[in-house]
């Protein structure tokens, strides 16, 4: 895990002439320290500062602070968040064009690939990463984030100063970089969140890199260009073939990933997705010991647990399946009530905002506990996305709804806002017109047949947008914890892949993934490989709910509490005095009655605590 920031303006023509500037960015880098804790590196420039932070997760990691390029690359300079994989082929790219790699570090080859292909050379990338590019030549900077979104990157333009770094926090950390709310950001909160619209932020004026994108700041101005997006093509293979190609992928991901020298663990949930990760993970093993694997539970979970349609079962049935299959060394991990309550406000020091409220509570204690040992795990994050394990994949009611499948009926958004809020939100509508936003970006062929139409609109929804949220959470939870998260589904090459791939062939004869079951039979148990789908698991205990409606009611009654201005002060009394339903989500599969509150409690952590004006 690492992290990148720097400031950039003609107007400074020589930074090295300006040292309040180096103390400007050694606060940036100490504001992100967490993000990469064992280095800190920064380079001056004649139109600013690049800066680096890293963690030390193997010998090629130490590599990493910002570098000029030699020779005719005089010129460039490079920062990045390095979670490229595939260096092995870039090197011979080069060797094509007779440049020799050998000897060459990982930012030595991004400098190559820049000078050869321009801003194309980003698509050439596979893995996570954002990249900072200086051109002193031109005067010109250049932001690129991988296609999938595994890493963050945002950027705020001020006349003609340039800022970026992978957290908005190192945004703020520049002086008189102001946290403000717009409507737009009201509307990321309140009517979105934790889901927001590609490139946009709680905060006016401070911008996502989208996925797949180049920024490009030069004579004051910035502009934003793909340089990927997923494009339909005819999927000529057959149902055979394409099992046995969709399985190449997924073992050439969890390959080109793993790294021998690295302390990597496997987080083993017992279901299908992780499950599937974890044995491809121990067959590229070849140490003596045992894979160490966690899973991650609620004290009391076996006495207060309640199946519901979204959560059927719990997970350590399956868990011991799996580690008895593999031999693994395994570590259950349980969470307590009050450990996932008090941790509601650093998930909001780690996405600089609300989030999955205490999804992502829960998760950052559960990494820390990881991360004393390990620091880099694989997950099986983005396995529903990309093999449609989602309700709204097969679900009729949800597959046609005319809007974003996951938050269909915005009523529970409005359950407890005051009456003017709701009235000047027009969430309706404002849902409605990012939909109507995201559907135009849908490639289809000439001869899809309707069903194809819809499907290939359901996978680009929930790739380009649900699916960022999850990995915001998975990112920003590993980083608060000092360790490394891989994503071996977030493959660029296995989700162009089965964009393709026809419906018919995913859910052969109504089975939910059917596809990734065929290519996990050789690898899991069959109690394990059938194993219905059951999310990241939830609190039931009841001591959660009252310690959440404990904290609500003490900010309702006390004064300069940001949130009420927002929220009604009788129906949130009302709320918390009623039983809360947990079956029934406002957002996901996972964020129900309980969530609401705390994401709420969060909210206000971060206008307080963030001095957000609004």
């Amino acid at each position: 895990m690492s992290s990148i920031a720097g400031f950039f303006s003609p107007e400074f023509q020589n930074a090295q002439a300006h040292p309040q500037l180096e103390r400007t960015a050694d606060r940036i880098l100490k504001r992100m320290a967490y993000r990469g804790p064992d280095c800190s590196y920064r380079m001056t420039t004649p139109d600013g500062i690049l800066m680096y932070n890293g963690l030390f997760t193997d010998e090629e990691s130490r590599k990493l602070a910002p570098v000029q390029g030699k020779g005719p690359l005089s010129h460039l300079y490079i920062s990045f968040q390095d979670g490229v994989y595939n260096y092995d082929q870039l090197r011979s790219r080069l060797s094509a064009q007779n440049i020799s790699a050998t000897g060459m570090t990982h930012a030595e080859i991004l400098l190559h690939l820049y000078h050869l292909y321009g801003e194309r050379f980003a698509g050439l990338l596979r893995g996570g990463f954002s990249i900072a590019v200086a051109d002193i030549r031109s005067h010109r900077l250049l932001l690129f984030r991988d296609p999938m979104g595994i890493k963050p990157l945002f950027y705020h333009q001020r006349k003609d100063l340039f800022l970026f770094a992978s957290e908005i926090k190192g945004i703020l950390a520049y002086p008189d970089t102001e946290a403000h709310m717009d409507l737009r950001g009201v509307h990321q909160v309140f009517t979105l969140g934790p889901a927001h619209v590609p490139g946009a932020t709680p905060y006016r004026g401070i911008e996502e890199v989208r996925p797949g994108c180049v920024v490009t700041f030069s004579g004051g101005h910035c502009t934003e260009t793909p340089f990927w997006h997923l494009q339909a093509r005819r999927h000529e293979e057959s149902y055979e073939e394409t099992i046995d190609h969709a399985a190449y992928l997924l073992k050439e991901a969890v390959r080109k990933q793993y790294r021998a020298d690295a302390a990597n663990c496997c987080l083993l949930s017992g279901g299908l997705d992780s499950s599937v990760v974890t044995a491809l993970v121990d067959r590229e093993r070849q140490e003596n010991t045992p894979l160490a694997t966690y899973s991650f539970d609620f004290s009391e979970s076996g006495r207060y647990f309640s199946a519901n349609s979204f959560q059927p079962s719990l997970d350590k049935p399956y868990v011991l399946a799996m580690t008895e299959h593999l031999q693994s060394s395994h570590t259950f991990l349980e969470c307590s009530a009050s450990a996932q309550a008090a941790l509601l406000s650093d998930a909001v020091l780690a996405h600089d905002g609300p989030c999955m409220a205490d999804i992502s509570s829960s998760l950052i204690y559960f990494c820390r506990q990881v991360a004393q040992r390990h620091r880099v795990a694989f997950t099986g994050e983005c396995a529903d996305e990309v093999f449609c394990g989602y309700p709204w994949y097969h679900k009729d009611n949800m597959r046609h709804a005319d809007t974003f499948p996951w938050t269909m009926d915005p009523s529970p958004r409005k359950m407890l806002l005051k009456e003017e809020w709701i009235e000047r939100l027009s969430m309706e509508q404002y849902i409605d017109q990012v939909y109507r936003s995201a559907c135009r970006q849908v490639s289809c062929l000439p001869e899809d047949s309707a069903d194809t139409k819809l499907h290939r609109k359901l996978f680009v929804l929930t790739t380009q947008y649900f699916m960022q949220t999850l990995l915001d959470r998975m990112d920003r939870a590993a980083a608060l914890c000092r360790m490394e998260a891989l994503v071996p589904f977030a493959d660029l090459d296995l989700v162009d892949y089965l964009y393709n791939v026809p419906w018919e062939m995913k859910a052969k004869d109504g089975d939910v993934k059917h596809l990734l079951k065929q290519i996990a039979r050789p690898y899991l148990p069959d109690s394990v490989c059938q194993r219905k789908k059951s999310p990241y698991p939830k609190n039931y205990h009841p001591e959660y709910e009252q310690i959440l409606c404990k904290e609500i009611r003490r900010i309702l009654h006390a004064t300069h509490q940001p949130i009420n201005d927002f929220i009604d002060p009788q129906k949130t009394l009302r709320f918390c005095d009623s039983p809360k339903d947990y079956g029934k989500p406002w957002y996901g599969q996972l964020m129900a009655g309980p969530q609401l509150l705390a994401y709420y409690l969060q909210v206000n952590y971060w206008l307080r605590e963030y001095h957000v004006s609004y």
